[in-house]
């Protein structure tokens, strides 16, 4: 059965490539670039905010969800959109990205992430 913990659970395969050239690969959900995850009975439409309105692999990013999704959808349309308001803060990634991230670089501004 696709449901959000399946969709989830895919898109953690995902990794935001910006985390990649830091040394820390995090998935899209534990960065927190998922905003919604809408599933009807003909499609599944994934919304992701980005890290920075400037965002070179927006398009990388969502050909590789569609594709991941489209593996597990069972037959429904797959779309990914781009939240356009850009409110992504550090805040917004899991505790655990957090960590990883500050055992790798430990942030200038301790209150940074």
């Amino acid at each position: 059965m696709l449901d959000k913990d399946a969709v989830l659970t895919a898109l953690a395969r995902v990794v935001d490539p910006c985390s990649i050239a830091t040394g820390v690969p995090i998935g899209l959900p534990e960065m927190g670039m998922v905003k919604t995850i809408d599933i009807t009975r003909d499609d599944v439409t994934v919304t992701l905010r980005l890290t920075s309105p400037t965002c070179w692999q927006a398009a990388n990013m969502i050909a590789k969800v569609e594709e991941i999704l489209g593996a597990i959808a069972g037959g429904r349309q797959v779309r990914c959109a781009l939240d356009p308001t850009w409110d992504w803060m550090p805040d917004m990634m899991s505790e655990g990205a957090r960590s990883r991230l500050r055992e790798r670089r430990p942030p200038a501004n301790k209150t940074a992430i």
